[in-house]
This record gives C-alpha cells, sequence and structure tokens, in this order.
C-alpha cells in the first residue's frame, strides 16, 4: 500500500470537521497527516520538509493555503494574545495560527506595518524547490495543489511543476454543494459532500490509485 504524506490548512485538516483526508483514511489509505487548522505555508511546507528527511513516503500532498497568514510561537508572555482572539483563539502544535483579522489589534497592526509579501512569497517558492527537489532525489510523487488562488509574482515559481490555475476553493464554488456552504465564524472550509467529491479527484488525478471504497460514500 502506497504511504502518503500531506500537509495543509484546514481544507485538508482532518479535525472537528470531514475532510477529504478523513474520507481516504476511511477507505483504507495508508496517510500521515500533518494538516493543521488555519495554519500559513511557512508551517505547511516545513512540516512536510522536516517529515522526509526522517521517513520514506511513495506520495507527498502539499495543499497550499492564501498568502498573508503568520503562525506565531506561543510561550508565556504572548500566550494571553491568543487567547483574545475573537477567531483564531486556539493553539496547534505550539503555534498561535494567527490568520488575517481586523478585530485584534495586533494582527491589524503586522499586516498594516510589518507584513512583506514579497519575502513572504519568495520564502515559500524557495521552500517548494527544495521540497520537490527533494523528493525527486527519492522518486517520491510531489502533488502541489493551491486551496485558494494565489497570486504569482516570483518568477521562480515556474520552476515548480504544479497546476498555477487551479485551486481548490474556486473548485468547490463551481460545485453542485456550495449552495450548502456552511458561514457560521467566517468559514471557508469546503462542506461535507464537496469533501467527497474532492478525495475522489485527488485519489484519481494526483494519487493515480482507484479505490472502489470510495463509492459507498456515494450510497
Amino acid at each position: 500500500m502506497s504511504k502518503i504524506l500531506v500537509s495543509g490548512c484546514g481544507i485538508t485538516f482532518s479535525g472537528e470537521r470531514p475532510t477529504w483526508i478523513k474520507v481516504l483514511k476511511i477507505a483504507g489509505m495508508n496517510i500521515t497527516d500533518l494538516s493543521g487548522p488555519a495554519i500559513s505555508n511557512t508551517l505547511i511546507v516545513n512540516q512536510l520538509l522536516e517529515e522526509i528527511y526522517k521517513d520514506r513516503y511513495d506520495h507527498v500532498v502539499c495543499q497550499l493555503t492564501s498568502f498573508g497568514k503568520l503562525d506565531v510561537e506561543l510561550n508565556p508572555r504572548n500566550k494571553w494574545l491568543c487567547e483574545q482572539d475573537s477567531l483564531r483563539n486556539f493553539s496547534y502544535r505550539g503555534y498561535w495560527p494567527s490568520s488575517h483579522s481586523e478585530d485584534h489589534f495586533i494582527k491589524k497592526n503586522y499586516n498594516q506595518y510589518l507584513y512583506s509579501p514579497t519575502l513572504e512569497e519568495q520564502d515559500l517558492v524557495f521552500k517548494l524547490l527544495h521540497l520537490q527537489d527533494r523528493c525527486y532525489k527519492s522518486s517520491t510523487k510531489l502533488h502541489i495543489i493551491q486551496g485558494y488562488r494565489l497570486d504569482w509574482k516570483n518568477n521562480l515559481v515556474n520552476k515548480l511543476h504544479f497546476d498555477k490555475n487551479f485551486n481548490i476553493y474556486e473548485m468547490y464554488q463551481k460545485s453542485r454543494h456550495y449552495i450548502d456552504h456552511d458561514y457560521s465564524n467566517n468559514n471557508t472550509v469546503p462542506n461535507k459532500k464537496f469533501q467527497i467529491d474532492l478525495a475522489k479527484y485527488i485519489c484519481e488525478k494526483h494519487l493515480k490509485i482507484l479505490n472502489s471504497k470510495l463509492d459507498k460514500f456515494y450510497e
């Protein structure tokens, strides 16, 4: 059975909401899931790089999220900032997934005065190039999938082998399931029915694995 390593944001994270990862696990596939709720591309890619230096995988799925997210390493001095966040008052593996917000004064000031989009994109592209090279050398199939539309400006992105015109959220918006989207708490995670379709899409389009057990989700 193929060993599959995955990392991504809430679109993929098999936490409180049903996601395509949960569907594939129920179907019996061997998946190591490193995705997390609201985490940034930095943590998404860093976790993959750390793991592929430890173990060997047949497939690596890197589900990219939107630009502008920030993961803050928590300590006794800044923990109160996380606790006072109206939307992201939770931690993930010792980090505060501090996403976009106009409600929290720290995040508002960071985005207004400190955020450096050029450096963020450059850092992401370099890490993805390293991930791609590492996977190639270990004969691991790498699948980079955009969760949301990303406006790439760094020309080095053209050296990365993935479909830059595709993203999961636009696929969701065009699907028959979007009409039933749950908008509570500014949620952007696609609903359960779409996640089943997404699981089958990723399985057939990227992993090239036909799994008859996925059919039971449509019964």
